[in-house]
């Protein structure tokens, strides 16, 4: 399983290469877009395991959840979202991909960085 640290830098290296918001058509976010972007949390899901059913429930419904299909997708891309300390990480990232403007990014993911001491 990948570690706390691990996480956040495929996270990051992938929202700043790519510059650019996963949304649909109405510009609600999305795991991955029409134009094949990925959010932060659909960057982890395997492209093997990425299913249209995974879509419509941020991970941070699953802060309480038991057990879901978006979990086991993770679980499964080596991402132990079971893990309460994980799942905040991944809202945390979740919240720059959907709330930030892209120029905010490398800040915000530098800072979200400091804050869990992984840089």
């Amino acid at each position: 399983m990948l570690n706390a640290k691990e996480i956040y830098e495929r996270v990051s290296t992938h929202l700043l290469a790519q510059r650019a918001v996963s949304e649909d058509d109405n510009g609600s976010c999305r795991l991955r877009s029409p134009e094949g972007r990925k959010c932060a949390i659909g960057s982890l899901v395997s492209d093997a395991l990425y299913d249209p059913d995974l879509e419509g429930v941020g991970i941070s419904y699953y802060r309480h959840a038991q057990d879901g299909k978006l979990l086991r997708a993770l679980y499964a891309s080596n991402v132990n979202a079971y893990d309460p300390g994980i799942v905040d990480l991944l809202i945390e990232l979740e919240e720059v991909h959907d709330y930030a403007d892209v120029e905010e990014w490398p800040q915000l993911l530098a800072a979200l960085g400091k804050r869990h001491a992984f840089v």
